[in-house]
This record gives C-alpha cells, structure tokens and sequence, in this order.
C-alpha cells in the first residue's frame, strides 16, 4: 500500500487544525503540506525508475541490534539506580547517549527481524517502556505496525492492527502513571508554540540552522538541545519545548525550510521502492519517527544516523547487481 508516507501531511494539518491555529500558521502548515505532497510524488517517481536489486544481508544483523539496544537500557537502568517508568522522576538522569544508542538500534532492527519473520523483533516496545517515555513506544509500535500495512495480505491488516492497538495501551497505561491523560491540551500547547513562532520568527529564520545541528551536538558534546533552543526562543527556561514537525524547521531558517518538507517528502517517495529488508526496515522505522515528529519534530541524532543509513542502502541497491 503505496501513499502512507501521504498522512504525514495530513496529521499536521489535522493537529494544528485541531489545536486551533492561528490562519497564518494553517497557511504555511498548507504550503509546507503541499510542498512535502510534490517531494514525494517526484521522489516515488525517480525512485521507481531506477532498477533497484536487494543488497546481501543477514538476520543475525537484527538479533546484534536487539541485544546492543537491551545492553544500553540496562546500562541506563543500572546508572539511575531504578525503572523510571515506575518513577518519572529520573527520566531527567538517564544518560542521552544510552538512549541515543538504545532508539538507533533498537527501532530497526526490531522491525528489520519482523520482517525476516522472527517474533521477538515485538518485545521492543516493551523493553524500550522502561525509559518512561510515550514517544519511544508510539514510535516501534508504528513502525512495526507498518510492514503489514505495506503488504496488505490476507490476515495481515489485523496483525498491524493489533501491533498497533498494543502500542497505543502501553502508551496510555504509561501515560496514566505519568498521571496525564489531557492530549487535546497538549495539542493545543504545541500548536500555541508553532503560532508564537510563526508570529514572531523572521521569515529567514532566527537561528539559521543551529537548532537542527544541535540535534547532533548536544548527543555529543552536551549543550542545549534542539527543544531547549526553541523553549530559549519563547524565553522558557529549564524545560524542553515541541513545536510540531515544522517548528523547528521554521526557526532554523523561516520560510526558506519549506525546501527542507520537499526533500523530506521526496525521500520518503524514493525509499518507498527499497527491495532489501534492512532498507525497508530503515524506511520503516524513518517513516514511523516522521509520523511521530508531527507532534514531536525530527530533531535528534539517532534518527538524522536512520535517515542517513537508508540512503545509504538506496546507493547500495541503486548500485548491486540482480
């Protein structure tokens, strides 16, 4: 099933439509929506031109990253002393680069070792669960919902339902630990912050891309991250701020980011074509941090480290002989 990459578009429209937007912010949401809809009807076209051939691989690459990412929760969990999601106090002290590593191999190759038919690649979202975050757990379970969304074989639409509808239970349990089950508030909050950015923010951007590069630095020199430059922007201090996918985007360089939506959706139309399971595994797992980013933004190492491997294998594939 071709065009899923289309509801990225689509939930941003929704959601800030949802939470109220001001028009001026609707309509960049609607002009970077459109621009995304032409990268990827340009990219699926591209990509499907080329003859691309599955690259050699083997499933014991999925079982080295399910074990890596356990070995770094552990790690987390030891250092903290305790299981944050029984106490969200100390999501503050995990370490970043654990967690970094813990999403980077844990979402691909949970997905990767579904698709070579091997059911443990599901006990990913429960492992992950232990950080105490909903994000992380909205994300695999997306992702490995996916596959069988693609397929669309017979049984297959209830098993990517139910992989989804299990997601979405362990993240409202954790949300009600977490004591907040007020999602149109949040909504709304996130949609509030991209209208006072779009309001305020010049239209060549204000930080003129260091908020996305600290994305990459603050995973490995420390320092601010891309959501406490946005919470500075909006003179917050000591929390971290979403300001949905194009947030920011707009922030780093205004209007002008409406090239990076093009790109975006002109990536997610060429891996469509990826024939190999690790690369499909990667667009999968690229595709469900997009669909996430619509609330959270796309604004971390491990997943710029995804986007880059799945070119990579599309290069490969571009290039390997059938």
């Amino acid at each position: 099933m071709r065009g899923l990459p289309l509801a990225i578009p689509i939930f941003l429209t929704a959601f800030v439509s949802l939470g109220l937007a001001r028009i001026k912010t609707i309509g960049v949401v609607s002009l970077f929506s459109i621009l995304f809809v032409y990268g990827y009807n340009l990219g699926s076209k591209k990509g499907g031109k080329l003859k691309l051939n599955p690259i050699k691989e083997e499933v014991w690459w999925g079982y080295i990253g399910l074990i890596l990412s356990l070995l770094a929760i552990v790690a987390n969990l030891v250092k903290v002393g305790d299981i944050p999601v029984f106490h969200p106090y100390l999501r503050t002290s995990l370490n970043p680069k654990l967690t970094a590593l813990t999403y980077l191999f844990g979402v691909p190759s949970s997905v990767y070792l579904v698709l070579k038919g091997k059911k443990i690649g599901f006990s990913f979202p429960f492992l992950v669960a232990l950080y105490g975050y909903r994000t992380p757990i909205l994300t695999s379970a997306i992702a490995l919902a996916l596959p069988y969304l693609y397929e669309m074989k017979e049984g297959t639409i209830k098993k990517g339902l139910l992989v989804g509808v299990i997601g979405g239970i362990v993240a409202l349990l954790l949300s009600i630990l977490r004591g907040s089950t007020e999602f149109l508030v949040r909504i709304q909050g996130t949609t509030s912050v991209l209208d006072v950015i779009v309001k305020r923010c010049s239209l060549v951007g204000f930080y003129h891309g260091e908020l996305q590069f600290s994305g990459i630095t603050s995973y490995l020199t420390g320092g601010l991250g891309p959501r406490m430059l946005i919470s500075r922007y909006l003179g917050v201090s000591g929390v971290t701020t979403t300001a949905t996918l194009i947030g920011g985007m707009y922030l780093d360089f205004g209007i002008l980011s409406g090239i990076e939506m093009f790109f975006l959706g002109m990536y997610y139309g060429a891996m469509e074509n990826l024939k190999s399971n690790v690369g499909r595994a990667l667009y999968y797992s690229t595709l469900a941090y997009g669909i996430v980013g619509v609330e959270t933004g796309i604004l971390d190492l491990p997943v710029y480290l995804m986007f880059i491997l799945a070119l990579i294998v599309f290069w490969r594939e571009s290039h390997a002989k059938a």
